[in-house]
């Protein structure tokens, strides 16, 4: 009898905790067609026009009065095509890599906010590794990529090289 008081008075004592525990963010329970669709778009942004850096992508995916919140680019459409022209283009694949492939997505609206987990040369002992998360935010307004944030702080100086 002794054993039963314990197990209900460990119960209750579990269920009341459990009570005093905040509760998560509870996710929309599904997206609406236009969420979805607005998803969808900016996902094949990410996977045809900046992972397969394929800078003819741009005028598809987005708005010549495109604003950068990023501060390293300028607004508008040429700065992105540039930044994408930097590096060879790659045969646009099907599905992103697994390495581009957001760990978490919202879509809201008109904005769109994909999460990576990337990983990265440790400052404090370069011979390890430590994991951190990027984020970039998009409006979509009218078919096309309006406005763009991410987490970026401004790129330092390049190196001065020696003469």
């Amino acid at each position: 009898m002794k054993s039963r008081k314990i197990k209900f008075l460990g119960a209750a004592i579990a269920l009341w905790a459990l009570g005093c525990a905040p509760l998560p963010a509870q996710p929309k329970p599904s997206l609406t067609p236009q969420e979805q669709a607005i998803l969808k778009f900016v996902l094949d942004w990410w996977r045809e026009g900046f992972v397969a850096r394929h800078p003819e992508m741009v005028k598809k995916y987005f708005a010549d009065n495109f604003i950068q919140h990023n501060p390293n680019l300028a607004g508008g459409t040429a700065a992105i095509e540039k930044m994408v022209s930097r590096r060879l283009p790659l045969e646009i694949q099907p599905t992103l890599p697994r390495s581009e492939t957001p760990v978490f997505t919202i879509s809201q609206g008109d904005l769109v906010t994909l999460v990576f987990e990337r990983e990265a040369p440790d400052p404090q002992d370069p011979s390890k590794n430590y994991k951190y998360n990027s984020i970039d935010i998009f409006r979509v307004r009218n078919g096309k990529i309006v406005e763009h944030w991410d987490g970026s702080k401004k790129d330092p100086p390049p190196p001065q090289k020696k003469k």
